[in-house]
């Protein structure tokens, strides 16, 4: 229901609440634009509705009757459809004014809340550079409108190793701001504008070739067990390192030779394939976490195992071979560039976008090649290893 009628104290005190509707709408013969909208409830709020240029209806809540009364609710309401003429949105700047002061430990945690499928290694990447008095720390209670382009400049000149990475947590912290509406332009932005940004050097360290037949028979020989099947599993798939710890019994399916990494980088599920050669060693692995849900359980707070540093340290030592868990990424797609498997099928394999490759968005490996490729490279890795040991099966795939 909608009426025009003279807004006064009086007039908006004593209308009743409709019955028959939600809602009523009275609007004033003072105040073009100005309405008291009455619920079913009694509630009486004053609201300028305008038709904008673009077409668009605009609704601004100026307050509830009686704390505003008629002639205050009518100056916010000429104030407000001028700000409208002038291409401003009050209910925005209203937004801003509000998160204006938010400081950036209010922001930081703020983003932690609304984020909260990060992985608990990004948690702990982030907030060891918001707390670290060699990040930002110092900055955490100033209120994010504070922090200029100029701050970010001297701070970055400060820092005397990650100033990349340092800035980049702050430039997507300050991205969300700007998604609040908080603040208008992203102070980082400066580095952007100054080309001040580090040219990204691409990796290539993996396992030398020559080396690979040491590496894997100190792998095959650790005593830690859950160490040994994870590093097997990233050699034999070209998976993340949080893709294949993170791995959880329910994904595993031996009768089918695959597992399912969940939520990857590219924030989608993923089936890899499990090579005969490995088969046994996740088989015997399952004999000692598999009454648990995580298949490789330990001591962070989502009960998976930390990247297993000190037998990497053991096969580094060992071998004379300096290697992380990314590396095995390479060696997995060097080794399956020699097995002459296609670059579109290994960017597949290991799980790489192909979103922004015209020609790749169009291919989509079925599961059966995926699994003969995967076949392919453990078998080459297999020729380039041969281990010594006797108990070890020695499994091919024609």
């Amino acid at each position: 229901m909608t009426e025009l009628i003279n807004f006064t104290q009086d007039r908006i005190r004593n209308l009743s609440a409709p019955t028959d509707k939600d809602r009523a709408d009275y609007y004033d013969l003072g105040c073009p634009k100005l309405i008291c909208r009455l619920s079913s409830t009694g509630n009486k709020s004053f609201v300028v509705l305008k038709k904008t240029a673009d077409g668009k209806t605009r609704r601004i809540t100026l307050g509830r009757f009686p704390d505003l009364s008629v002639s205050e609710a009518r100056k916010l309401a000429q104030a407000a459809l001028t700000d409208l003429a002038n291409g401003i949105n009050p209910t925005e700047e209203k937004r801003k004014q509000r998160f204006r002061n938010i400081t950036l430990a209010d922001l930081f945690d703020r983003y932690l809340a609304d984020k909260s499928e990060l992985r608990e290694a990004s948690v702990k990447d982030y907030t060891k550079i918001m707390n670290s008095p060699y990040g930002f720390s110092d900055w955490l209670k100033k209120p994010i409108n504070e922090i200029t382009r100029d701050m970010v400049l001297a701070r970055r000149k400060q820092f005397t190793g990650g100033a990349d990475n340092k800035m980049r947590v702050l430039r997507l912290l300050m991205n969300y701001a700007i998604a609040l509406k908080a603040i208008d332009e992203n102070p980082v932005d400066v580095m952007r504008d100054g080309s001040l940004w580090a040219k990204p050097t691409r990796r290539k360290r993996m396992i030398p070739s020559d080396n690979l037949r040491d590496w894997y028979n100190a792998v095959l020989h650790l005593e830690n067990e859950q160490a040994k099947v994870y590093l097997l599993l990233l050699l034999h798939t070209g998976l993340r390192d949080q893709d294949v710890r993170y791995l959880e019994w329910k994904d595993v399916d031996f009768k089918n030779d695959c597992f399912i990494a969940r939520d990857t980088k590219n924030h989608s599920d993923f089936t890899a394939y499990i090579a005969p050669q490995i088969k046994p060693y996740l088989r015997a692995l399952q004999d000692k976490t598999g009454k648990g849900r995580i298949v490789f359980p330990g001591g962070n707070v989502d009960g998976v195992m930390d990247v297993p540093r000190k037998p990497i340290a053991q096969i580094c030592k060992k071998t004379g071979v300096t290697f992380s868990s990314h590396d095995l990424k390479r060696t997995f797609l060097t080794i399956g560039e020699a097995a002459m498997i296609p670059f579109s099928l290994l960017k597949a394999l290991a799980n790489h976008q192909t979103d922004g490759d015209v020609t790749g968005g169009y291919l989509n490996p079925e599961a059966n090649t995926m699994k003969a490729a995967t076949f392919k490279i453990a078998n080459e890795i297999q020729d380039r290893t041969k281990p010594d040991d006797e108990n070890i099966q020695s499994l091919k795939i024609g």
